[in-house]
């Protein structure tokens, strides 16, 4: 093929990766807007075009306080989600607002799902869902939790909910340890 049909395409291509992009921000802003539905926690799209339009959408810059979205000429600021992750040798705490992923491995150890559960009540995070996976001589916790105050209310402050999980997480590691 010549260059000028080669560039052609790939012009093509170019505008068809904007449509797509505008699309899926039009999608996550209309699901921003609608707020979580506990019901489909589960089943989210996870294509790759919609992971990478989320990965454009909440990008790397932490300095910045808004994220705008540009979409059929409307404007809106929404915040920006802050994801962030914390690791030792057992366990991983994903955190993004008021949501978090931790990720246990330890050796089989009797009890220690329940006890890991008990840590988790005790800071008032709801497991929303777990998957648990055990072998001759390990085990693999990962659980997603989300915060819930003690009267059953979400914590308004991200940085106190970012607190809320680290403590959980350094007792579950002093359980590992223990």
């Amino acid at each position: 093929a010549d260059k000028s049909t080669i560039v052609d395409e790939a012009v093509k291509h170019i505008q068809t990766l904007e449509k797509t992009l505008q699309k899926l921000q039009k999608q996550k802003l209309d699901r921003l807007q609608e707020g979580p539905n506990p019901i489909d926690l589960g089943h989210q799209d996870t294509s790759r075009e919609a992971f990478m339009a989320d990965q454009v959408l909440s990008g790397n810059d932490a300095a910045a306080k808004d994220l705008i979205i540009k979409s059929n000429s409307v404007t809106v600021a929404q915040p920006r989600l802050q994801f962030q992750t914390w690791t030792s040798s057992n366990v991983v705490l994903n955190i993004c607002g008021k949501e978090a992923q931790i990720s246990v491995c330890s050796p089989k150890k009797p009890g220690l799902f329940t006890s890991v559960c008990c840590i988790l009540e005790k800071h008032y995070l709801e497991v929303i869902s777990a998957h648990v996976s055990s072998q001759s001589n390990r085990s693999i916790f990962m659980i997603q939790a989300h915060q819930v105050g003690s009267s059953g209310a979400y914590t308004h402050q991200v940085s106190e909910v970012d607190e809320i999980f680290k403590q959980a997480a350094a007792e579950i590691m002093f359980c590992l340890t223990s």
